[in-house]
């Protein structure tokens, strides 16, 4: 290490780190400063200060990095340190985790005092977060206790900045060989694209490819071995003789897999005969033999996906030749991952069931070949300099993926790169086309071609509903589909159905046509260029600069319109007490009666750019009659991006007109926004009727399964909301599977009445402080808002301090996932969440042992889908509150207390603060929702005797 770390110019660096009290170096300040410098791969020297900010430090920084204000009483402020602070960095090569936000605060620092104004820092720098971010682009973040965490690092003392330095250090020690691992030409292309940028790390990129010239270490064609098996999206082989059929299937097919000495038991580790996953088989089993449709809810812990997958394959194998292609569909990533990458693998091969899957996503997840080395080629135009270090993760992936599926490489950061994935990622035209016949249909076009010799698809709700409203133009034909957590179709289907429009989209689209900064580029300045040889070229020089002048007055209007509406709603964001506004309206003229004439001026303009453009393609194709090489893709492109722009328009049009009666329309305005931060949206009202005519309709078996599907032991609501329930009683039929789980010891839910004249978040943290105190077990306390977890948060947080209680809160400190690792791992914590934690948790074990319900979790009356479904109901004359309120609350209900008992080992307390459980007749409903007796206690000492009882016997 030491040789290479020499032939790199790097046997001495010095890695830094500052803690600050925000982000913004001209305003915050910084509150500690540590470097170290390390001499042929080992520290050496330090130097470390904690600073006075002369500022109060933020509740949310002292829990981050463990600096109070106390600490610092007495401690000199940041620039005292500045000069031997610069001397100590000298000249050496300088290290950091996202260098450049430690490098802005002290050159700001510089700046802002006379005797340093001068000085600069011209060091080598290297950030180990580009690099991690490349060449770990596999793991789920790239934090530096994340990226420390695997490296083997220590995270003891994290965002405190000795500790981050050290780090830093150390993870660029193990940087550096990865680099090395790679081919000369992925080198090569690396230093192309960082030409010319201030990229910190260009150096080692460039001192790296000169090593590997020299030594010859990796070969064309070879593939470097890295920490990461990359994923496929196929698996598993079809019986050979698809032509035979093996008979008819039947119950003992059946138990031959699922009783107690059966398949399963033989081949399962730690297997539990569960007589409910048996009964759900025999469930799916009959629906599928009988071609008809069902609705099954299966309690946690049931295994529902061995109960429908089991008894799909032996239906399919059975029904040969005439077998009908499966699709099933859930709703989260986590869980259509789990059923192909674990549960798939283990039927087909432990099971000795030959079936052939597909793993399926929708376009917009693959990355296009063609479109990829287009964008490299042209990179000049395409990327401005500032930019182009965020395509390296997506240079080093592209060595290793075998799917092309962008979700692989989260170091590619696609939320803040939006332009360079749309320039980059599969459209219509191209992977399924001719057009990528150079690289074998791309990802996206082999595996769809893969996918139609399928006996089994597993998509997602989103990619089932796309292909349901494109009449079944996405997946291969397919008569049998099986819809896991189908509570949440409904909700998607809003969703999905929904037509939205906003500046940015329109934006985005006009800048892939023409965009005149920093450097002219776009579809117009394509087309100029490889048309430039040709004589009548001048005829279509002069159209195309007035389709830039239409572009740009279409820039102008756009960003007027959505500005009017912007300012009309202020006063309405206001009145919404600080959060972001969900407007519904019924009529465009009614609710933005002063905006007609920017509406009008919006639809005129956009339509003339639209005509315009299609104009543009006939005029070349009459005036060149021999079209250069390429021009046919660049018709394409102009083919794909006039649709887009007719969608918008048809959107646009549909929303200013608002005359449909069938559907829902509303606008969104963000707070702190401008016009920018305004979208229009539109849904169909009835949404059953769309997945009935769209999706159920079609399909031979229809199969909804979840854990959560009736209101008490009902499932009319579900059977209606959904659209199955048009099928005719004939048709489908509907069943229920209990949990295995003995709930009588495992579960106790108690509702606990709060004190008279208390606020419902004084009662709730006056709660968690003495659960805290009292007990020493996992407590999550569920919100229905998020400003009440706040007050919480803030309420408790001083005495969580004192207790030495990990205490984590939803939008502070992380996000959901990073939450739940800390509260996983650090047993006896606390944590408060809103929305998202209500479902999808999985925490199994004493990470959880005491789950609050802070209230009832009853859908917002003033949500634009919500409203029109109450207001159909009344003009109906039902009851909303009855036929939809209560219904709603009571499946997120069941979710929510679904969070506590994940496995048969788990036992825990469900404390719901919300006494209307109690006091309204409604609450019955919630009642007999719940798997044990609903306990009421009014007092807190009878509470955790109560709760001390129960985990002690």
């Amino acid at each position: 290490m030491i040789e290479l770390l020499k032939e790199l110019n790097l046997s001495r660096f010095l890695c830094f780190d500052l803690e600050t009290t925000g982000l913004n170096p001209a305003g915050d300040a910084v509150i500690e400063f540590a470097a170290v410098l390390f001499e042929n791969g080992k520290p050496a020297e330090r130097l470390a200060f904690l600073c006075n900010p002369g500022q109060p430090i933020s509740p949310e920084v002292e829990d981050l990095t463990g600096i109070t204000t106390a600490m610092l009483t007495g401690c000199q402020p940041f620039e005292k340190h500045l000069g031997e602070l610069l001397e100590f960095l000298g000249d050496e090569p300088l290290v950091g985790h996202n260098i450049g936000f430690d490098l802005g605060f002290l050159k700001s620092y510089c700046r802002r005092h006379r005797e340093f104004k001068r000085h600069r820092i011209n060091n080598l720098t290297y950030d180990t977060l580009l690099l991690a971010q490349a060449f770990y682009f596999y793991l789920p973040n790239h934090r530096l206790s994340t990226v420390s965490d695997y490296c083997g690092l220590s995270t003891e003392n994290a965002h405190r900045a000795a500790a981050d330095a050290l780090n830093s250090g150390r993870i660029f020690l193990q940087l550096i060989p990865e680099v090395l691992k790679y081919s000369l030409d992925t080198l090569q292309q690396i230093n192309y694209v960082l030409k010319d940028t201030d990229d910190p790390n260009k150096w080692i990129y460039q001192n790296a490819a000169k090593r590997v010239l020299l030594t010859k270490s990796l070969g064309p064609g070879k593939k470097p071995k890295i920490n990461w098996q990359a994923p496929g999206n196929l698996y598993g082989t079809s019986p050979k003789d698809k032509d035979s059929a093996a008979g008819a299937m039947s119950e003992a097919d059946l138990d031959s897999f699922f009783d107690q000495k059966g398949l399963l038991a033989e081949r399962l580790t730690n297997f539990e005969m569960r007589t409910q996953q048996h009964v759900m088989a025999q469930l799916v089993f009959e629906a599928l033999s009988g071609g008809k449709s069902a609705v099954i809810e299966a309690g946690t812990g049931v295994g529902k996906t061995l109960a429908y997958l089991i008894p799909s394959i032996l239906w399919q194998n059975q029904s040969r030749p005439n077998h009908a292609r499966i699709v099933i569909a859930s709703n989260t990533k986590t869980l259509q991952e789990q059923i192909f990458y674990k549960e798939i693998p283990f039927v087909h091969d432990k099971l000795n069931l030959n079936f052939k899957s597909a793993l399926l996503k929708g376009r917009s997840n693959y990355i296009c070949l063609t479109r990829w080395n287009q964008f490299l080629a042209d990179i000049e135009n395409k990327l401005h300099i500032t930019n182009r270090s965020a395509i390296i993760p997506i240079i080093i992936w592209l060595v290793h993926t075998k799917t092309g599926d962008i979700a692989e490489n989260s170091g590619f950061r696609i939320r803040q790169n939006p332009y360079i994935w749309n320039e980059i990622v599969s459209e219509p035209g191209y992977c399924t086309t001719s057009v990528c016949q150079k690289y074998n249909g791309c990802f996206l076009g082999n595996i769809r071609f893969q996918a139609g010799g399928a006996d089994l698809i597993v998509a997602n709700h989103s990619l089932l509903l796309s292909d349901a409203a494109s009449d079944s133009a996405v997946l291969p034909p397919y008569d049998v589909v099986i819809i896991d957590e189908a509570h949440n179709l409904e909700k998607n289907s809003y969703n999905y159905f929904s037509s939205r429009i906003n500046l940015q989209m329109l934006l985005s689209k006009l800048n892939m046509v023409y965009n005149a900064s920093p450097v002219e580029r776009g579809l117009l300045i394509d087309a100029l260029q490889l048309l430039s040889q040709y004589k009548k070229i001048s005829q279509i020089e002069s159209y195309i600069l007035q389709l830039k002048d239409h572009i740009n007055d279409l820039n102008l209007t756009a960003g007027i319109f959505y500005k009017s509406v912007y300012q009309s709603s202020l006063q309405k964001l206001h009145n919404n007490r600080g959060y972001a506004l969900k407007q519904r309206y019924k009529r465009f003229k009614e609710e933005f009666p002063s905006l007609e004439t920017e509406s009008r001026t919006f639809i005129y303009e956009l339509d003339t750019t639209v005509t315009a453009l299609r104009e543009l393609v006939l005029r070349i194709d009459h005036l060149v009659s021999d079209l250069p090489e390429g021009f046919d893709e660049l018709r394409l492109r102009f083919t794909n991006i006039i649709a887009e722009l007719e969608e918008y328009l048809s959107t646009l049009r549909t929303i200013e007109a608002s005359a449909d009666d069938t559907l829902i329309f509303w606008y969104e305005v963000k707070v702190n926004g401008n016009e920018y931060g305004v979208e229009f949206a539109s849904t169909p009202l009835d949404i059953s009727e769309t997945l009935y005519k769209k999706l159920i309709k079609e399909k031979k078996t229809t199969i909804l399964t979840s854990a959560t599907m009736r209101i008490a032991d009902s499932f009319d609501y579900i059977l209606e909301r959904t659209g199955i329930s048009r099928l005719g009683n004939k048709n489908f039929f509907y069943d229920t599977v209990g949990s295995p789980f003995d709930y009588a010891h495992q579960m106790r839910f108690i509702t606990y009445h709060r004190e008279k004249g208390s606020s419902e978040t004084a009662t709730l943290s006056r709660l968690i402080i003495d659960l805290a105190n009292h007990f020493n077990r996992g407590i999550m306390a569920l919100f229905t808002s998020y400003s009440a977890l706040e007050q919480v948060y803030r309420n408790i947080r001083t005495e969580f301090q004192k207790l030495g209680v990990t205490l984590l809160a939803q939008g502070i400190g992380g996000s959901q996932t990073t939450l739940l690792d800390q509260f996983r791992q650090e047993k006896a914590s606390v944590l408060l969440g809103t929305s998202s934690f209500w479902e999808g948790v999985d925490v199994v074990g004493d990470s959880l042992e005491i789950l609050i319900i802070s209230k009832l979790p009853f859908p917002v009356p003033s949500e634009p889908i919500i409203e029109a479904n109450v207001e159909k109901l009344r003009l109906a004359g039902g009851n909303p509150f009855n036929e939809y309120y209560v219904p709603e609350s009571v499946l997120k209900f069941r979710q929510g207390i679904g969070r506590l008992i994940r496995s048969k080992n788990d036992k825990g307390v469900v404390i719901n603060l919300d006494d209307r459980i109690d006091k309204k007749a409604y609450g019955q409903f919630f009642k007999q929702s719940i798997p044990v007796e609903a306990l009421t206690i009014t007092d807190l000492m009878s509470l955790n005797r109560e709760i001390e009882l129960f985990f002690n016997t």
